[in-house]
């Protein structure tokens, strides 16, 4: 369960990052769990766009891809809602490692890895999984894994 902020929220991103340019070739859909033998066809979630464009830096790419999560994976709350909620987990660091919390909202490794979460053969700090497993938690109603969601 993610219960507290990982770090105070600044613009600091890692310089490491890599976005892709718009000349690059579209980024693969993040792959999907097959559907178990309890979930039907219409429980098994839709597959991501693989056609996300580049922009041109990490926050607007974190933005979009927020947008497409929560076509992915509705919920009531407004994207802006997750933005701030990312913002004071991470800072919008995808690398960020505080403790045994990982990425921009900060999950530990048995909730990423739970049944719960169709992105989790993806690598924990993939900030475009995080964002779409974050999407589907909140679809399930768990907004309150987080320490930093508004009350």
């Amino acid at each position: 369960m993610i219960v507290a902020c990982g770090a105070p929220p600044t613009l600091d991103l890692p310089t490491a990052y890599v976005v892709r340019s718009s000349a690059a070739a579209p980024r693969p859909a993040l792959p999907t769990t097959a559907a178990s033998p309890t979930q039907t066809p219409e429980s098994t979630p839709a597959p991501i766009p693989a056609n996300t464009p580049a922009l041109d830096t990490p926050l607007d790419q974190y933005r979009a891809w927020m947008q497409e999560a929560r076509v992915a994976h509705p919920y009531g709350e407004p994207i802006e809602i997750m933005w701030q909620v990312m913002l004071c987990e991470s800072s919008g660091q995808a690398d960020m490692v505080a403790g045994s919390y990982y990425g921009l909202f900060q999950y530990e490794q048995a909730t990423w890895a739970g049944d719960w979460n169709p992105y989790r053969t993806s690598p924990i700090l993939d900030p475009r999984a995080q964002i779409f497993a974050t999407a589907k938690a909140w679809q399930d109603g768990s907004q309150r894994w987080w320490g930093c969601y508004p009350q």
